[in-house]
């Protein structure tokens, strides 16, 4: 193959020869050095014509190529900006590629108008693919030679093609289950649940009811309701602040024996935040156990089929589920006076109720099962195509100084650290969409990262790909 170094590099030789010819021609009074000569000018005339028409074409393909890569950008641009800014009802993918492959053409357009013939319109194709566009401009184009007319050849022709794609940034609902049961009002750390402790006169965990949250609060203590709360404030705030807050629809809900929407889905953000910063452990009758499959089952059922993200009314779902995994059947009713001990009618245990995922519990007013909750549970959200994600914020099990001076409290404690721990962390990978979306974190600062990380994942940005 004969590339352009090649040609310029003979016709260079032949150039600087040219000036020896001619003196040696003039010199020569016989004739047969011209002679010579007039047959050398012919090839020497089409070395530099080749050179020249050669050097045009790469100029016109260059500026074709350019152009092709222009087209195909336009058009995926333009389609994004459509369907963006869409307002109507249904579908508007086929109109978003009309819109795409006009602007393509006009783009192409705008940039051959200088080229020494008329370019044909190049071919534009488009595809999408949920919310991924790509966009195809092929072109061919012959222009006329001028040296090399001479030696038979009257056009050049050549061809390019051009592509690119884009994954459109999804509308996005994320519905946010947050547990509140007895077992979130624990201390964060150590320390936290030593001054919840000494605040609560001997009370390390679910000693809510008695209004001690306060207490220990004002004694300095960071509870892991707290910190799971403010992990979720800090993530709304930070997609508040960039700039892609129209995407987003924001829910919120209450886990604990009952299940409460306390945020309905909107895109008010800055309101969801004000409703997370308010919460607490529950303290309202028939409440303060954990029933998580109740939760999720319920959760499941009044969730709409998930979308592709394509426009708000077909935003993508995500359900991001926050909980130490521990699940169990007290409630706590008000009798004369005081909060006593009831058994949530909403319960339904592991069958049969067996070490190491479920045990009942007896030595109490009522009986009481504890367990791992029913990872099945989990089953109809993401069958409807949501993406769950959970993060285990692990069960902290308080240090026996720390614990009950009941030997029957205790034992729950004991059964928690020897089997549910490990089943919890099971169960919770099962729950998730997949194992990429299943989260633990037991301290403060991990906790935060890892609700960082599951908005991050929920919010992925558009990519731009040649």
């Amino acid at each position: 193959m004969i590339t352009a170094s090649d040609v310029f590099a003979v016709v260079g030789r032949r150039i600087r020869r040219l000036p020896d010819l001619l003196r040696r021609s003039w010199a020569d009074r016989s004739g047969s050095l011209t002679t010579i000569f007039a047959f050398s000018a012919i090839p020497l005339v089409g070395f530099v014509g080749l050179a020249v028409d050669y050097g045009m074409e790469l100029a016109a393909k260059s500026k074709l190529d350019h152009a092709a890569d222009a087209a195909v950008v336009a058009a995926i641009t333009s389609a994004q900006t459509y369907i963006v800014n869409y307002a109507g009802s249904g579908d508007p993918t086929a109109s978003a590629i009309a819109v795409g492959k006009a602007q393509a053409l006009a783009q192409f357009n705008a940039n051959t108008g200088s080229l020494p013939a008329v370019v044909p319109a190049p071919t534009v194709t488009m595809t999408a693919a949920g919310r991924t566009l790509s966009a195809t401009a092929t072109y061919s184009f012959s222009m006329p030679t001028i040296f090399m007319r001479a030696l038979g050849t009257t056009t050049a022709n050549f061809s390019g093609t051009a592509s690119s794609t884009l994954t459109i940034p999804a509308f996005t609902n994320i519905h946010i289950v947050i547990d509140v049961s007895s077992s979130m009002g624990i201390g964060a750390t150590l320390k936290d649940q030593q001054i919840v402790y000494n605040a609560t006169g001997g009370c390390a965990v679910a000693c809510h009811y008695s209004g001690t949250t306060t207490s220990a609060r004002n004694a300095g203590a960071t509870l892991r309701i707290d910190v799971a709360k403010n992990a979720v404030v800090s993530a709304l705030n930070q997609i508040i602040s960039s700039g892609n807050a129209s995407r987003f629809k924001v829910a919120v809900y209450t886990m604990s024996s009952q299940f409460t929407n306390i945020y309905s889905l909107s895109s008010d953000l800055s309101g969801a935040v004000s409703t997370v910063q308010g919460l607490d452990i529950s303290n309202t009758a028939k409440d303060g156990g954990t029933n998580t499959t109740y939760g999720l089952k319920t959760l499941g059922n009044n969730l709409n089929t998930d979308g592709n993200g394509l426009t708000s009314s077909t935003a993508q779902g995500f359900v991001m589920l926050i909980t130490d995994g521990v699940q169990d059947s007290d409630i706590k009713v008000m009798s004369g006076g005081s909060w006593v001990d009831g058994y949530d009618s909403n319960y339904v245990a592991y069958t049969p109720c067996t070490t190491p995922n479920c045990k009942n519990f007896s030595g109490f007013a009522v009986p009481l099962v504890v367990e791992s909750f029913d990872p099945s549970s989990c089953a109809t959200i993401k069958t409807k195509g949501y993406t769950l994600m959970t993060l285990n914020t692990t069960y902290i099990v308080p240090p026996a100084n720390l614990q009950s001076s009941s030997a029957t409290l205790n034992s729950v404690f004991t059964f928690i650290q020897n089997y549910l721990l490990s089943s919890i962390a099971s169960n919770l990978s099962s729950c998730a969409s997949s194992s990429t979306y299943a989260y633990s974190a037991n301290s403060p600062t991990e906790i935060n990262a890892a609700v960082q990380q599951m908005f991050a994942a929920a919010g992925a940005q558009a990519r731009i790909t040649n």
